[in-house]
Order: structure tokens, then sequence, then C-alpha cells
């Protein structure tokens, strides 16, 4: 069992490892870069560090309402803030109860209250954010 911070883009719910999470902030408004790929927002300065900001909704490819929050996350040394639009809970996400992944950005789906959670592989995440 592990813990997940979940949250909601548009309609849809997700989790996200709570290890790979370093902090959130509200999204404010992101610098777009020319040239970035259609799903960074732009960048953010955070603490001295400029952040690239991913639009989590166009990657999932799920209708999502006005991004509000970033969900910082950082996996192999790459950081990024996920825009989401709200932040739900922290929960522990048992082990082995993932249904199969319906996402390539996905590591499975769990029944989580009245929702069907995915959850986020931030690995893959960023990896298809840098085309890596």
């Amino acid at each position: 069992m592990s813990p997940h911070l979940r949250v909601r883009v548009g309609r849809e719910h997700y989790a996200l490892p709570i290890e790979a999470v370093r902090e959130v902030e509200l999204l404010g408004e992101p610098t777009p870069v020319p040239g970035a790929g259609p799903h960074v927002a732009g960048v953010r300065a955070l603490r001295g560090e400029l952040l690239p900001v991913l639009r989590l909704a166009g990657m999932l490819g799920v209708a999502g309402d006005a991004p509000a929050r970033i969900v910082v996350v950082e996996e192999g040394g790459r950081r990024a803030g996920l825009a989401v639009d709200a932040i739900d809970d922290i929960e522990t996400v048992p082990a082995g109860e993932l249904a199969p992944a319906s996402s390539p950005l996905t590591s499975g789906a769990l029944v989580g209250g009245e929702h069907l959670i995915g959850v986020l592989d931030v690995r893959a995440t960023l990896d298809a954010a840098t085309g890596g």
C-alpha cells in the first residue's frame, strides 16, 4: 500500500504517487514558450527555478476545465508542474488492486468511492512530454 495524491482533471480523477510529488502550488500565469509542444502550457518561475508546466488534460486526452493548480513532480532528475483542475485528497492505494491501464500514461485504475481513478505513471508522463 502506498500513499497517492488524488487530483481532478475535468471530470476525471487521477492519483499520483506521493513520493514523486514535491509540492502543490497555484497555477499562476505560465509564460508561453514559442515552439514548445502542444501540451506545454509554458514555464513558471518557482523558487528561483524555471519549471515547465504541462497541460495534463491534453496529455491524457480528457476535457479539462480551467486548471487552477500545479502539482510539482520529480522523477529521474526531471521536474515539471502538472496543471490540474483541483486537488482532492491523499489516500492509500492498495497494492495489487489496479485494473489494467487504459492509457500509456497510467499504470492502472481503481475504484475509489464513486469514481474510477487512473493511477498516473509520472515517468511515462514526463517521457511523453519530452519525447523521451
